[in-house]
This record gives C-alpha cells, structure tokens and sequence, in this order.
C-alpha cells in the first residue's frame, strides 16, 4: 500500500466515522479493578520466567452505534520498580451504517519489557452480529502497525507496517450451581510481520491471547484464572504459556 492510497482510504474512514458519530445512546458500561498471581513456570510450558503479582484496571461502554473497551496492566509488582513493566489496552468498534459491520481500531502498549517497549496500532473491519443474553463472538481482521525500539542489525528498526491481525473477543454467559459463571477468550493470530520484527518475536506469525474462566459473587466481586497463551510472542521463541488467579471488584 503506498502513501496516496493510504490517504484516501483514511479520509474515507473519517467521513463514514464522522457520520457514525452523531447521537451515540450508551445501553451499558462496566468496569472493575484487580489483583492477583500469575506464574509463567505453571501450565504445559515452563517458559522460565518465575512468579509476578499484578493489579489489573479495565472499562467498557457499549453504544447503540459502537463500542469501546480499555485494559490496564501492571506486572511484575514483586520486584523492584525498574523491573516492573506494563500493558495498555484500547478497542473500539463503530458500526457501519447501522449494520453489524464494525470499523475496528486497537491500540495495545507494552512497555518497560526486557524484550523492548512496542505500541501495536491494528485498524480494520469487524463483526458485532453474533451477540445475545448468553453471549458473543466479534471477529474482526486488520492491518498491524508497530512502533517499537528494536533494531536488528540487518533488517534496521522494527518499525511501521507489520503485516495482519485476524482476532477475536467472546464470551459464555452461564449458571453452575446457581452461580454466575463467564467464559471468556481474546485471541490474535499475527501474520507476515516484518523482518525486523520476525527476527525479535522468532517468526514472520505469531499468536496472543488468553482463555478465562470467571465467577462472580456477592454481588460485586469476581475471582478468575486465565490460561494465557502465546506463540512466537512476549520475546518467547515457539509455544509458551502462563496461569494468572485474580481477584476483582465490579462497579
């Protein structure tokens, strides 16, 4: 894609984005903080990291037109200040024309990381019609735009464009024995990255997410584990994984 059909196809969004914005009725929020233990030596890959304690922030607003979600992470609370690092997370979907199609956009930051402080920029298209009481699936794919401060000695920076993302968010509402119970999932498969990067995440593809189990009680709290997984990702070379128990409050 060169710089003039970037362009266009940006000044396009902004006139269909400017169009969806208009009288945007919020039908509900949420949000809750968190705390916890991860281990990345637990699960089916000892990825030799050790044990970190985290606290966790996210919201969400759902509107008539669009959508919007945020995630805050910090990690690694165990150790001394300048071994901690961090996670930003900012989605959003905004239907196009009324229908369930999405223009999608993500930022996801993460940075003070031994293997190099990255902003992943992802714009594309989405899906919101598979949504209901007992839960959802909103797929979506898009172009993958990097900022980081790797540099490979023969590719140069890992900056700029850095090939597709095809993801996803879902949940399963449900009951168990007259509790409320939340299965959820967020996943990306990263595809044909660029050289610089390849190099650093040990492949051209690459998979993030994290499958989570949550159980909410007396009205407002909620405990949850996570099996976070990765492949080629994190700095890890080939599949890596990692158990995380939290414990939250809804407001």
């Amino acid at each position: 894609m060169n710089i003039n059909d970037l362009r266009g196809w940006l000044l396009t969004l902004a006139v269909l984005l400017a169009g969806q914005a208009q009288a945007l009725e919020l039908k509900t929020s949420y949000g809750s903080v968190n705390a916890g233990y991860a281990n990345w030596n637990n699960g089916f890959e000892n990825t030799h990291r050790g044990e970190v304690w985290k606290a966790t922030a996210d919201f969400g607003a759902i509107f008539d037109k669009a959508e919007f979600y945020s995630f805050f992470e910090s990690n690694v609370l165990n150790h001394p200040v300048e071994g901690r690092n961090h996670v930003l997370s900012a989605q959003t979907h905004v239907r196009l024309f009324d229908s369930d199609f999405s223009f999608m956009g993500k930022l996801y930051g993460q940075f003070e990381n031994k293997w190099g402080d990255e902003l992943n920029m992802m714009y594309g298209f989405g899906y919101l019609g598979w949504a209901g009481p007992q839960g959802f699936f909103k797929p979506y794919v898009a172009l993958h735009n990097l900022s980081s401060d790797y540099t490979s000695r023969k590719y140069g920076q890992a900056n700029g464009l850095n090939g597709y993302v095809v993801g996803w968010t879902a949940a399963w509402f449900f009951d168990l024995w007259g509790e409320k119970m939340v299965l959820s999932n967020w996943n990306e498969f990263e595809l044909d990255r660029n050289d610089a990067y390849a190099e650093q995440q040990h492949s051209k593809n690459g998979i993030n997410g994290g499958l989570t189990l949550t159980w909410k009680f007396y009205p407002h709290f909620k405990a949850s584990m996570t099996y976070r997984y990765f492949d080629n990702k994190l700095g890890y070379e080939n599949y890596g994984d990692q158990l995380i128990y939290m414990l939250g409050y809804e407001f």
